[in-house]
């Protein structure tokens, strides 16, 4: 003990042993400090962010990350997006220090690729020491929910497609006027619209005459879209599941704003029905059903004509409705299911949805193919396609549709 007593103060009189021993204590200090700082801390976190958005659109993060505790000199902050987003600008991480009762904010853009909901859960932190010698990670949860929609891809949808396939229905249009030629005039009858009297010739006559005109039809239709897996192109984070989508709701977008009553039939991994209806109401109800949908097999093509049969009846019975199918790659399924629905009376209208593009790129982007080796890939799928369309063009009129560029007829057995 003398000898031990006696050496350290040898140390402690020079000054490069007085500097040592300071530099073990710095060291020291500095290896417990990000202990007490991750034990003491009190962060509060708050992210904001739109609970609705667009697909593809840019949208605005911030977290807002305020200290409540002793100073923490040096703190790294990294915010987490959910799958199947890309920060467009900013970024998700901060370093610094955050004094007492201060605070800091993390702000950056990111988009959508898909639509859906979208989940933020945490935050991770790590604190370190001052000179950075040692560090403790921990995380921050502040769960924010974003539910991201459709978007119109393409500038300008009408119903010009109705045109070309002779489109007629059974139910009268709501569309605002709802005449067409005018056919006789006949006794006034109690509900008969003050605007349809002929005042003219009710003077003449001396009793109340009306015009009887023949009124506007709208289709009946069901659109049903193929989500099944076997159906649905994809590659690691990317599906072709998003144009699918938003092929179905430019279609039935353009079937409502041309007054015509529209339901829904969305196969794959959930199974989502809507009766027909008309009008903007009816739109947002379908999208609702669209941005819920799954990739999956639990419900493919085969149960197609079960469920039209029992979810939709009348129009089942009566062969009165229009079906529209969209889908990516028709399966051999969905094909025996549209020969069987045209053998029974069924006016069916194909969508294909040309992913081969999107699907090129996110087979180089991930680096599975070369670009060589997807040209030749690629035209093997267009030829594929080009059979695919031959096939469907026995039994129903096809159409295909491209982002931002709609729908353009391929081939058809042009029946009303």
């Amino acid at each position: 003990m003398a000898l031990s007593g006696l050496w350290l103060s040898v140390i402690a009189g020079s000054a490069i042993g007085l500097a040592g021993v300071l530099a073990i204590l710095f060291i020291a200090f500095d290896l417990i400090a990000p202990v007490r700082e991750a034990r003491n801390a009190n962060l509060a976190i708050e992210r904001t962010c739109y609970e609705r958005v667009l697909m593809r659109e840019p949208v605005l993060v911030e977290v807002n990350v305020e200290n409540h505790g002793p100073r923490i000199d040096r703190i790294l902050l990294r915010d987490l997006p959910p799958p199947k987003t890309e920060v467009v600008k900013g970024s998700t991480s901060l370093f610094c220090g955050i004094p007492r009762n201060g605070e800091v904010v993390i702000r950056y853009e990111l988009i959508f690729n898909e639509p859906g909901d979208y989940h933020f859960d945490s935050t991770a932190v790590r604190t370190q020491s001052m000179f950075g010698l040692s560090e403790r990670s921990f995380s921050l949860r502040s769960q924010t929910a974003v539910r991201v929609y459709p978007k119109h891809l393409t500038k300008r949808v009408t119903a010009r497609p109705a045109k070309v396939l002779g489109w007629s229905g059974i139910t009268p249009s709501r569309f605002k006027g709802g005449r067409l030629d005018f056919v006789d005039i006949r006794e006034y009858r109690a509900g008969d619209p003050l605007k349809d009297v002929n005042w003219k010739a009710s003077g003449r006559a001396g009793r109340t005459l009306v015009n009887e005109w023949n009124v506007e039809r709208g289709l009946d239709s069901i659109v049903v879209v193929d989500l099944s897996s076997e159906s649905v192109p994809s590659v690691r984070d990317w599906s072709g599941r998003t144009d699918i989508i938003t092929a179905a709701y430019e279609l039935v977008s353009s079937l409502t704003g041309s007054g015509n009553r529209v339901g829904m039939l969305i196969m794959g991994n959930i199974l989502k029905r809507t009766k027909p209806g008309f009008g903007t109401k009816q739109l947002s109800q379908i999208v609702e059903g669209l941005v819920d949908s799954e990739v999956g097999m639990i419900w493919s093509a085969e149960h197609i004509e079960s469920f039209l049969e029992m979810f939709f009846r009348k129009q089942y019975r009566t062969r009165g409705g229009t079906l529209f199918f969209v889908f990516a790659q028709p399966s051999t399924r969905l094909l025996s299911t549209l020969k069987s629905l045209s053998e029974k009376g069924f006016v069916c209208n194909s969508i294909m949805v040309d992913v081969l593009p999107e699907e090129e790129n996110a087979l180089v982007r991930y680096g599975i193919l070369k670009s060589d080796d997807a040209m030749f890939g690629m035209r093997y799928a267009r030829a594929e396609a080009e059979y695919s369309v031959r096939i469907l063009s026995q039994t129903c009129n096809t159409f295909l549709w491209r982002p931002a560029k709609g729908f353009r007829p391929v081939s058809g057995v042009q029946r009303a």
